[in-house]
């Protein structure tokens, strides 16, 4: 009989009350995902109290889809007129949905059903995080959100109701909305590894990142766009198992002087961010894309986020030059969708132990140097291989590097020592001081409303990260790197590293290491069982000093070792964790 019940239950009644008998703790919500822990499960309490005495028991029944999974019933233990109850079921990351029914003695008191274990995801920004979807419609019950898109509305605290995502996201009031490229995201994580995830954005359109700031006095303002993230992000009980928050936003502060405040005002985001998010992996910034959207100092703002990663030990910096349907301020939905496609080859990376790790980055610079005393020809070494474009029917990527804010001065481009290097031949022995690769519309005299390529890419279509005002060294070192001469692994600093001890108060530790010759690389960390813990670099990188940074996240106090592996080389030093 109790089958029937419960299928006509889950038919017709989504929650049950049962007058004022119980009171419910602890409760899971309709469509509620959970995230994950490090065993790839999470506790679901179900907990509360009987109000009335002369009850024996309550009862708990899981069900995994459709068939029963656990079930558990607990005596009540009347303590005068009340007697409490508690269940702690664990339920597990894969493509299940799971169901709960409640029941006091023989009635069912609470029926909560579609509940799913999984991977958590913020997104924050102006209009390009939160693009809303014309042809891309997918969905999935194991693709959740939760609460309501506002952009700048105020939040209506009532809005704790979780949901399908959907790709909607230019809206003031649009339920469960991840905009385009977050679901597409959950897509690509859901096909590949099963995953179910919950994203949440709360992107406001055209904001500067002033507005992003979070209210001093009280984070979860709910008439801030940080406070309603922070707000949906709490009353979720996500907040604190945040994977990544990705940050898509700086158009609208790429004129003085607000572009030369960028850096300061994404510290302190970034500072509450790691409050309120903690432990909070990763943050992958997007570099915003030249157009008219931007101001006079977009180049200048553009190099500020290409060096947050030397900053933010957890940041990965991603281009979108490159990304097809761009039109000078957003993209089609082709374009998004490539959007996510970058940025998901880093998750992947990151968070799922993908070994396809070759080239996922936004191909950046090293050094830019005069290659002799002649000063005709410049050399710009890259973390990876690159290709030069052939040019187009209106454009040349020779114009597009400047040299001291001007251009026409270089005559041809091209690479060598495996695409790693970029040489430009310069048509005068002139000695410029400082180069600029894709300057802003208005900044040059090229005649354009907006720059549509081509672009610096590396191997697999992704763009290169531009830069500007980079100062010319002579010899490869204007980022003071060197050729070393023999083989090193230097010792990770700070040693030992903790949450106290470490990189912007994280369990955080840099690792520099001496290549004399260029080559595929790995290092690795290991645990003292000599298993993997973290695989740190793994692609071809050239000969010069490279450095990394290791965070360590909640790996537990102790020595670990780490090992550089090139050709037939194995270097490996310890390191100490001290929480």
């Amino acid at each position: 009989m109790r089958v029937l019940t419960i299928l006509f239950f889950l038919i017709i009644i989504p929650v049950l009350a049962f007058g004022n008998d119980v009171v419910f703790t602890n409760l899971p919500a309709h469509l509620q995902l959970f995230p994950r822990d490090a065993q790839d499960s999470a506790v679901v309490a179900v907990s509360g109290r009987v109000e009335t005495p002369g009850y024996q028991q309550v009862s708990l029944e899981v069900y995994k889809n459709t068939d029963l999974w656990k079930s558990y019933a607990q005596s009540l233990d009347y303590q005068g007129n009340t007697a409490d109850f508690s269940f702690e079921p664990k339920i597990h990351a894969e493509l299940s949905e799971y169901y709960f029914y409640v029941y006091l003695d023989d009635s069912l008191i609470a029926r909560i059903d579609s509940i799913v274990c999984g991977d958590v995801y913020l997104i924050n920004g102006q209009s390009n995080s939160h693009p809303n979807a014309a042809t891309y419609s997918f969905r999935s019950e194991f693709c959740r959100s939760f609460g309501r898109h506002t952009n700048y509305n105020d939040y209506d605290p009532a809005d704790t109701t979780w949901g399908l995502s959907t790709g909607e996201g230019w809206c003031d009031s649009c339920l469960y909305a991840v905009g385009t490229w977050g679901l597409r995201l959950q897509e690509l994580m859901l096909n590949e590894y099963g995953m179910p995830t919950c994203v949440i954005n709360g992107g406001s359109g055209g904001s500067t990142i002033s507005y992003n700031l979070p209210n001093e006095d009280d984070h979860m303002d709910l008439t801030t766009t940080y406070g309603r993230l922070l707000y949906r992000a709490t009353k979720a009980h996500v907040q604190d198992a945040v994977k990544a928050l990705f940050w898509h936003q700086g158009e609208s502060d790429s004129s003085p002087p607000d572009d030369s405040l960028y850096f300061d005002r994404f510290s302190q985001l970034h500072q509450a961010w790691r409050e309120d998010y903690a432990p909070l992996d990763k943050i992958y910034v997007f570099q915003i894309h030249p157009g008219y959207c931007g101001g006079d100092g977009q180049s200048y703002l553009r190099n500020v986020q290409r060096n947050f990663k030397q900053h933010f030990p957890e940041v990965e910096v991603m281009a979108t030059v490159g990304l097809d349907g761009h039109d000078g301020c957003h993209y089609n939905d082709d374009g998004y969708l490539q959007m996510a496609q970058w940025i998901y080859r880093l998750i992947r990376r990151d968070f799922y132990g993908a070994t396809d790790t070759t080239d996922v980055e936004a191909p950046d610079i090293l050094s830019v140097y005069y290659t002799d005393d002649t000063h005709t020809q410049i050399a710009i070494d890259y973390d990876q291989p690159v290709v030069w474009p052939n040019d187009t029917l209106n454009a040349s990527m020779k114009d597009y590097f400047y040299l001291d804010g001007d251009f026409g001065y270089i005559k041809t481009g091209y690479t060598i020592n495996d695409g790693y290097t970029v040489i430009l031949e310069l048509n005068t022995s002139l000695i410029f001081s400082v180069l600029t690769y894709l300057p802003n519309s208005s900044y040059n005299r090229v005649p354009t409303k907006y720059y549509e390529g081509p672009f610096i890419r590396n191997t697999r279509g992704v763009g290169a990260l531009s830069f500007h005002e980079v100062p010319i060294g002579s010899g490869p070192s204007a980022i003071h790197r060197t050729v070393p001469l023999s083989w090193k692994l230097e010792q990770n600093y700070p040693n030992p590293f903790g949450a106290h001890q470490s990189l912007q108060g994280q369990a955080a530790t840099v690792i520099r290491y001496h290549l004399p010759v260029g080559g595929q690389v790995q290092l690795t960390v290991y645990n003292t069982l000599g298993q993997v813990v973290r695989r740190l670099v793994n692609k071809r990188q050239p000969k010069g000093v490279h450095r990394v940074t290791f965070n360590a996240g909640d790996l537990p106090s102790g020595l670990y070792f780490y090992r550089l592996e090139m050709k037939n080389k194995l270097l490996t030093r310890k390191m100490l964790i001290v929480r």
